[in-house]
């Protein structure tokens, strides 16, 4: 089989077996479903990167140790606006969901709010959580630090920094909300994996090896680092979404971060933060909708670029992408396939392609 082509899985068949196998690792049905929910929308989304090419680690992490399959994510320090949450050491992505359903919570009264996040592992793909808050018309935010230290400081020829991902989401009034989800790197790790897995170069600006010269071979970069958007901004960005993440929380920094990969035993205390910013709080909800649907226009009304159809929003393209694979399937490259379907064999769980 072609390691560079894909195969189509359908999304009730991929969340099927991912929440199956979860179940055998220990994980109870209801908090899979979730942890499930969100790695699949990653991949519905055209976000492949936080999507089931993580479930093999995730599974490994949990039969090692080093992830608990069944925590109770606790608040250790609160106020009226305010959380501090206890992952128990928890997947990122049931921790992360938690947290923020508490900033919601918070924040129904009209205030802001905010929630920082101790002992949690690697949440997906930060957009989910802000577009929790959209759905109560409210601005969410998210910040987490990586579970890889694969970045240098500026100048520095030592890995001390994850590439540190944020997300930032505002409802709108039409059926998606428009999101800035980015990593503080050129391109998250997560693409270079991807990469890694189906045998094809990665642009030159992505990474370096670990020889410190950049490359195009994405097993080499694995092994190097990954260069942060704009240079020695882009390097202070990362720190900023870092200290965020970890420092209101007494979550891992720095030379404290364990490697999500080759430490499979270890927690990793991983840090996240989490605020929503209630509409209502501001300004009247429906002029504030009346007001983004002039924004949205603008931007999609400018005059476009030789050889440009269409202007899109941030989270436009990927509300697109949605739409196109729940109706079609969604594309898993061969390798990726095929490692889930050997995972699956170990537990006695099927994937099967898409058969339409």
């Amino acid at each position: 089989m072609d390691s560079k082509a894909s195969v189509l899985v359908g999304e009730t068949a991929l969340k099927a077996y991912c929440c199956a196998v979860l179940k055998h690792v220990g994980v109870p049905p209801d908090e899979a479903a979730l942890i499930v929910d969100n790695l699949v929308a990653a991949d519905l989304r055209g976000v492949e990167s936080h999507g089931v090419v993580r479930f093999p680690i995730y599974v490994q992490r949990i039969e090692d140790g080093g992830t608990n399959p069944r925590p109770r994510p606790r608040i250790v320090r609160e106020t009226r606006t305010t959380a501090v949450l206890d992952g128990d050491n928890g997947m990122g992505q049931l921790v992360g969901a938690r947290a923020m359903e508490i900033a919601i919570d918070k924040a129904h009264d009209g205030d802001c709010a905010f929630v920082a996040v101790r002992n949690s592992n690697h949440f997906g793909a930060a957009a989910y959580y802000t577009e929790m808050a959209t759905r109560h018309d409210m601005i969410g935010l998210s910040f987490t630090i990586g579970g890889i230290n694969h970045m240098t400081p500026w100048g520095g020829a030592e890995a001390m920094l994850g590439n540190n991902p944020f997300a930032v989401a505002f409802p709108t009034a039409e059926d998606f909300p428009v999101v800035l989800d980015m990593a503080c790197s050129v391109a998250a790790r997560g693409k270079i994996i991807v990469a890694a897995k189906d045998g094809t170069p990665i642009p030159s600006d992505w990474a370096s090896g670990p020889d410190g010269a950049p490359t195009t071979d994405p097993v080499e970069a694995l092994k190097g680092f990954v260069l942060p958007i704009g240079g020695p901004k882009g390097y202070a960005l990362t720190l900023t979404i870092g200290l965020l993440s970890t420092m209101l929380s007494g979550a891992a920094f720095g030379s404290e971060v364990t490697h999500m990969y080759d430490e499979t035993t270890t927690p990793q205390n991983v840090g996240h933060l989490f605020g929503v910013l209630p509409i209502g709080a501001f300004e009247d909800v429906d002029l504030y909708r009346a007001r983004m649907a002039k924004a949205m226009a603008d931007i999609r009304g400018v005059k476009k670029a030789p050889g440009v159809e269409r202007i899109y929003l941030p989270g436009e393209r990927e509300h697109v992408a949605l739409l196109d694979r729940r109706r079609d399937g969604i594309p898993l490259k061969t390798a990726v396939f095929e490692e889930l379907v050997e995972l699956g064999r170990k537990y006695g769980t099927i994937l099967e392609a898409d058969a339409r």
